[in-house]
């Protein structure tokens, strides 16, 4: 069975009264790049970016409540309330592993949803079926981006495991 480990999910904020990114670098010591103001804390340990609507975003976290308590930080240091806010969840990125090589070249020919990166040396896999992208490398470890949640991450994964085991193409 493949598993699927989360490495960072992603979650907005949208404070009831919007930030002003300026104030995040004035009084917090923010840091700008580009449109966004980024913001590093140490507990909970997250990376915040507050951007030009003044919504937070944060990064770092794997869990909705630890999330939450650093977007209460920054509101609260800032001398905000934090009542009212609303949040959505964002993208997950995980991991995981199918304990066995994979014959990357012949993925594309039978799967045309799986094109070869030559620049990473891996395989780039569109799983429509998850509405999951997929990083598949040759030791079989992977990456899944841009999926909604893990446990989709693992059913694409075991799809995606029997797909090429009942090819020969793991080993």
């Amino acid at each position: 069975m493949t598993d699927a480990r989360v490495e960072n999910q992603l979650f907005r904020f949208k404070p009831a009264i919007p930030l002003d990114p300026q104030r995040v670098v004035d009084e917090l010591g923010g840091k700008r790049s580009g449109q966004y103001v980024m913001l590093s804390l140490v507990a909970p340990r997250a990376t915040l970016l507050v951007n030009h609507e003044g919504k937070i975003i944060v990064h770092g976290c794997r869990k909705q409540d630890l999330a939450h308590l650093a977007a209460k930080e920054v509101m609260l240091r800032l001398g905000e309330e934090e009542s009212g806010m609303t949040f959505e969840v964002g993208p997950v990125v995980a991991s995981f592993d199918f304990e066995s090589t994979v014959s990357l070249e012949g993925v594309p020919d039978l799967f045309p949803e799986a094109v070869m990166d030559t620049e990473l040396d891996c395989l780039r896999i569109d799983d429509q079926k998850h509405e999951i992208k997929l990083l598949l490398f040759r030791n079989g470890r992977g990456i899944a981006t841009e999926s909604r949640h893990v446990k989709l991450v693992a059913m694409a994964a075991r799809r995606w495991k029997q797909r090429l085991s009942d090819e020969n193409l793991l080993s």
